[in-house]
């Protein structure tokens, strides 16, 4: 069996990789099938039977394609970091620029470069896995060659972080004795400053006029959830996915629900409703803040964890503080390996709450459970992911349990319980 189901595996991924996506209309013929379901289904039917099966089956193989893809691109990130030093072309790197400039500062920034573009590079192929599948599925609409300019740039960015930030700790072990203090307070006030700002910034998915029965419904669920004023932003992410998207953004008075106008078009009223619901309860709660807090701290723990581990392997002829970041790099990614499934299991417990926040305040089971089906079929969302692998990829709580908790009917995932 389970040769078998690597084989479908890979041909569906072949398949999804090779084929042409089919234009996804607003509304579908899925949608249509959605529509139809009673509230009687809703409330007593296993959420297995709600859902088009076929699309499920895809959204599994999907899954597992996407998984298998995050993994080799995890991996090879921490290989070639650990090939860069061990095989001394760490070293190599930075005698060719003490050759070239005797300034320090440009020596860390071009070191510094080079470990920040050295991530994106080679873990470029799992990346365009990862586009083609979800390209082919009707994910995302975003072409090949403009995929491959924003990739282009991500690595652009992603060096110029990896300059700036070994040019500050490196100058921050020069001249401050408690430099991580001090760096840890600096990875803290950017990484707020940066969700706080976010939703002011010019770059992004372009904004659309917000339909005058969109803002008064969120107004009404922002005053019943505790955060009366905070206004709903319409998206224009149809211009780049097929898929519907509905979150919190910023935080304190930058907060903000963002809806995709594809979330528009699918949903109805009384759905769009339980999905506004659902990101003001993020932000009645602060969610947004408490992840990043999350994030941030568990970075923090797992860079002075890198460090330690670096420091108990012995110094080789070539070595120096400059060099040996790519080792740190190697050990932080390992770490960092460790530590994601803990941000996902507190992840998984925020949108637990979310959705017994968003149902209180709606009160309707059977339009959330409808919008959750809606969800699962439209943006081949599994209802269950595999035990062995959940815990430590998913941020949310598998999809079909969260239903059977909504209607109160029982769990199709293994593992979970009747309800």
């Amino acid at each position: 069996m389970a040769v078998r189901r690597l084989v479908v595996v890979a041909l569906t991924a072949l398949a999804l990789f090779f084929a042409v996506p089919a234009g996804a209309d607003a509304r579908t013929r899925l949608d249509a099938q959605v529509d139809t379901l009673t509230v009687h289904q809703l409330l007593t039917q296993n959420a297995a039977s709600l859902v088009d099966s076929g699309r499920q089956r895809r959204a599994r193989n999907i899954a597992d394609i996407h998984h298998a893809a995050s993994g080799g691109w995890g991996l090879v990130q921490i290989l070639a970091f650990w090939w860069l030093w061990r095989s001394g072309g760490a070293a190599r790197i930075r005698d060719a620029m003490r050759r070239r400039t005797r300034s320090r500062t440009a020596q860390r920034a071009v070191f510094g470069a080079v470990l920040g573009a050295l991530g994106p590079i080679v873990s470029l192929p799992f990346g365009l896995i990862s586009y083609r599948v979800g390209f082919n599925a009707g994910v995302t609409d975003e072409r090949l060659p403009q995929w491959f300019l924003d990739y282009l740039v991500r690595i652009g960015l992603d060096a110029l972080l990896g300059a700036l930030v070994v040019i500050a700790v490196l100058a921050l072990v020069d001249r401050v004795r408690v430099w991580y203090l001090v760096l840890m307070a600096l990875f803290y006030a950017g990484a707020l400053a940066g969700v706080a700002l976010s939703p002011m910034m010019p770059f992004g998915t372009a904004h659309k006029t917000t339909p005058n029965a969109v803002a008064a419904l969120g107004a009404d669920l922002a005053r019943v959830l505790g955060v009366p004023g905070t206004p709903v932003v319409v998206l224009a992410s149809s211009h780049h996915s097929n898929a519907m998207s509905s979150r919190p953004v910023g935080i304190g008075p930058t907060a903000r629900a963002v809806v995709g106008d594809v979330t528009l078009a699918h949903l109805t009223p009384p759905e769009l409703r339980v999905a506004l619901a659902h990101a003001f309860a993020h932000i009645a709660y602060n969610d947004t803040l408490r992840q990043t807090l999350v994030a941030v701290t568990l970075f923090v723990f797992s860079a002075a964890i890198a460090v330690l581990l670096s420091d108990r392997v012995g110094f080789r002829r070539d070595d120096d503080a400059l060099s040996r970041l790519a080792l740190v790099a190697t050990f932080l990614g390992c770490v960092l390996v460790v530590a994601y499934p803990i941000y996902n299991a507190d992840a998984r417990n925020v949108e637990s709450r979310a959705d017994r926040v968003a149902l209180s305040a709606t009160g309707d089971r059977a339009e959330t459970v409808r919008t959750m089906v809606r969800w699962a079929d439209d943006d081949l969302v599994p209802l269950c992911d595999r035990r062995s692998i959940r815990w430590y990829f998913d941020d949310r709580p598998p999809l079909g349990g969260r239903i059977a908790t909504t209607a109160g009917s029982a769990d199709p995932c293994p593992g979970g319980a009747a309800r």
